[in-house]
């Protein structure tokens, strides 16, 4: 039995007349006839009883009637359903960002924008380390991340667009002593404890800083810190300085100076990164919007599979 049959059942059961039903149907009365018994045949179940003034359910359909019209609207809600999450209508859009990172200019927009277009979808928002975030995606448990672009560079399967090409910078507590000057360099702070995120998060960070340092002839003593949100209080406690991107939120507090960098090795830029494999119509919708709010309409879209082609 298929779902046009139910359909077709159904349909003449409610209106109790083939002619009627045809019409709604949009389907010839002899055909409508020929599906209704073909039914009974399959299911060697009396559905209707035909008398000289209509028809009307035996017992047996008015049983089945009350039943599958229930199966054919779960059935009807269920396509109608998986059309909108098709078109980005609904769902649910599960989003991570790297801890730390600043995005109030422009995912609040985004999130408001969702709420009074797709109400029906769910955006989830959840905070994570480099590797974490990766992780995320790699298993399906995150759709779309906003983390640094050396970190995803040339990870298989990633693909990403930039957000802000954003820029590095030596940052300090304010009553650390080299805070006094109006410019300071990588020369200036070679003697001093480099606060770094742990390599177990993100390999990259650190070995990125060490190759800098070494161009500029000194190796830094260095304090892994286990998390971002680590790294930054104790630059803020005053425990060493530390090199990070602008979108940190740390720029907010005016207890700690930033320094911008001469220019560095590796791209701090932030990205909005997916894995390819992921078809959740809900990233392009997001994207199409976040493009919008930053005019980044012209943004190319980059990765190890995109790049090579």
């Amino acid at each position: 039995m298929t779902i046009s049959q139910i359909k077709y059942f159904v349909t003449v059961a409610k209106c109790l007349s083939f002619t009627k039903a045809a019409e709604q149907l949009f389907i010839s009365q002899p055909a409508l006839s020929r599906h209704i018994k073909n039914m009974e045949e399959e299911l060697n179940i009396q559905l209707f009883v035909r008398t000289s003034n209509g028809i009307r359910l035996t017992p047996a359909g008015s049983s089945l009637y009350i039943r599958m019209s229930d199966l054919y609207r779960n059935y009807s809600e269920m396509i109608t359903e998986a059309e909108k999450v098709q078109r980005g209508m609904a769902g649910s859009l599960k989003i991570g960002i790297l801890d730390q990172t600043n995005v109030a200019d422009f995912m609040p927009q985004i999130y408001q924008y969702f709420m009074n277009k797709y109400p029906n979808v769910d955006l989830w928002f959840q905070a994570g380390s480099f590797d974490f975030l990766v992780s995320e995606l790699y298993a399906g448990r995150l759709d779309i991340v906003f983390t640094l672009q050396f970190e995803i560079e040339n990870k298989e399967s990633i693909i990403y667009q930039y957000v802000e090409h954003s820029k590095d910078y030596i940052c300090m507590s304010k009553y650390h002593p080299l805070a006094k000057k109006e410019f300071v360099t990588l020369d200036d702070v070679k003697n001093e404890t480099f606060v770094m995120i742990s390599p177990e998060d993100n390999p990259e960070s650190s070995q990125l800083i060490f190759g800098i340092c070494k161009e500029h002839g000194f190796v830094p003593p260095v304090r892994f810190a286990k998390t971002l949100a680590e790294q930054i209080l104790w630059v803020e406690v005053g425990i060493g300085v530390s090199i990070l991107d602008s979108r940190t939120r740390l720029r907010q507090n005016p207890n700690v100076k930033f320094y911008e960098m001469e220019k560095s090795n590796w791209d701090p830029g932030l990205v909005a990164a997916w894995n390819q494999n992921n078809y959740n119509p809900l990233i392009e919708v997001f994207l199409r919007k976040m493009n919008e709010i930053l005019d980044l309409n012209n943004e190319d879209i980059h990765g190890t599979n995109i790049d090579k082609k």
